[in-house]
């Protein structure tokens, strides 16, 4: 039973979902067996892990039913219901949250049983509640929402034509309908068709499918005098078709640094009309487009950190940085730490430490306050104890061994100690040159680090203005790891050696 699918419901129930299942389980209305209703207060005891062993099959049955004699068939069946009640609780409680559906189930029911004047007065004020609500502080879509309209909008020009024969409302109701459907549908495909960009393999040979063809003929003939048309109307649905137009555009592979630009501007222009969840989403979008730039990245003329530290700054500022069950999924905490490390930002990462900390996921929470902690101690030019916290970290994940092999060899560089330095570099050359898995991309990235920091070691004990003023050149004009901390340590020979 340890590995029942009810056990595996119900250790998802907070304390307080517990209670109510108990109360569900305990309605005659959703269950008239009294034996289901005895085998849950048993297995609650041992809640909420729901891993002791007298969770077994065998024993439970002793506690519902003492003194007899145990029936596999008896008890599976118990379980079964007991776990159908359980999927049947999870997902009222999931259609209770969902406030919009709701809304529209009610009114198709008035109308499926006639009740046409509750009806009319209910959607009357649904209309009033929902027309122009403030989405930040809803938890629905903007799609989701344009859906809601266009469903309500045509009950209620169902409603106008079987009642009101010859009036201009109906069709007026059914225009607005169409008009919220068109939308919706535009937005979801813009959606589902990033995701389908980031999943497609860059290596299978580019087919026609019908999203494609249908994503040519949108931006190539419909969208622009699609937009003229809603700007018209609704301001606001301008501001956000335009906003997911420009997404779309942004992360297509053969984007610019200036669709980039458009969708950032887009982006901000509707920061404060959106959910707080589309908006987190379209953020991280706008990491994604920077990174994906193909673009020779020194020509840009844009410092690219700074611009991936602005975006989770506004993620921080509209209280998007967290995900809504509250916990910093991914990796967002370690990328903000070292994109703000190479900008030498260092207090924004105590900042961060303070405020997020604790809102890592218990699996990795360790790992990344101890990356944390080494980047700002470096900061600090407490460069052993930044090594001590890099030595504590779990190098099982895979992205870890590539940063902390590059900032120890920095720490050593600092602490002038070219014998560790050398150890590290060799262990690290071993590992990605003999790894398979590792990209083209990560190991030239690697190999350049290496060979950059073994040159400023080589400047150091050995000045040559000539070969520095050389290093210098090739350093600015090339996007690389920690490339401020060279250009500085670089200054630093010139000065040691002016």
């Amino acid at each position: 039973m340890l590995k029942s699918s009810l056990l595996e419901i119900l250790r998802t129930f907070s304390k307080q979902e517990l209670i109510k299942f108990e109360d569900f389980v305990m309605s005659p209305y959703h269950n008239k067996k009294e034996n289901v209703v005895k085998l849950f207060l048993e297995i609650k005891r041992y809640a909420p892990s729901f891993t002791d062993t007298n969770l077994e099959k065998e024993k439970i049955w002793v506690k519902v039913f003492p003194g007899k004699e145990y029936n596999y068939g008896i008890m599976k069946n118990l379980i079964h219901e007991l776990t159908k009640l359980s999927e049947s609780f999870i997902t009222i409680e999931h259609s209770n949250n969902k406030k919009l559906e709701n809304n529209l189930n009610l009114l198709e029911t008035l109308l499926d049983r006639k009740i046409t004047k509750v009806f009319s007065s209910k959607i009357e004020m649904i209309e009033k509640i929902y027309d122009n609500p403030d989405f930040k502080s809803e938890s629905y879509s903007i799609e989701s929402y344009y859906e809601f309209l266009n469903k309500l909008y045509y009950m209620k020009s169902q409603y106008n034509w079987h009642d009101n024969m010859g009036s201009l409302a109906a069709y007026e109701l059914t225009c607005r309908s169409t008009d919220y459907l068109i939308l919706s549908a535009i937005i979801t495909f813009y959606k589902y068709f990033n995701n389908y960009l980031i999943i497609k393999n860059e290596n299978i040979p580019g087919k026609d499918n019908v999203a494609e063809v249908f994503l040519a003929g949108l931006n190539k003939t419909l969208i622009s005098p699609l937009l003229e048309n809603v700007k018209v109307n609704s301001e606001r649905d301008y501001l956000i078709l335009k906003c997911y137009h420009a997404m779309n555009i942004a992360i297509d592979a053969d984007a610019d640094i200036n669709s980039y630009f458009n969708f950032k501007k887009s982006l901000i222009d509707c920061s404060d009309i959106i959910s707080k969840d589309d908006l987190r989403n379209l953020l991280i979008c706008l990491v994604n487009s920077l990174k994906n730039l193909k673009e020779d990245k020194s020509v840009l003329g844009i410092n690219f950190n700074k611009e991936i530290m602005e975006t989770f700054d506004l993620m921080i500022e509209h209280k998007t940085f967290l995900e809504l069950n509250g916990m910093m999924e991914g990796n967002k905490f370690y990328y903000y730490c070292t994109v703000a490390f190479d900008l030498k930002e260092y207090e924004s990462i105590e900042i961060l430490v303070k405020k997020f900390g604790n809102k890592i996921p218990e699996n990795r929470r360790e790992n990344e306050n101890n990356y944390s902690q080494a980047l700002i101690y470096f900061g600090k030019k407490q460069y052993s104890k930044s090594l001590e916290h890099l030595s504590r970290i779990n190098l099982h994940f895979f992205n870890m061994k590539f940063v902390v092999k590059n900032i120890q060899m920095m720490n050593y560089y600092e602490l002038n100690d070219y014998v560790s330095f050398n150890y590290v570099l060799d262990t690290y050359r071993h590992f990605f040159t003999r790894n398979k898995s590792i990209t083209s991309y990560t190991k030239s990235a690697a190999e350049n680090f290496c060979k950059n920091m073994n040159k400023l070691f080589k400047l150091r004990e050995s000045f040559d203005k000539f070969e520095l003023e050389e290093f210098r050149k090739q350093i600015k004009g090339n996007e690389l790891t920690y490339k401020y901390w060279m250009l500085d340590k670089i200054s630093e020979i010139e000065k040691d050696n002016s």
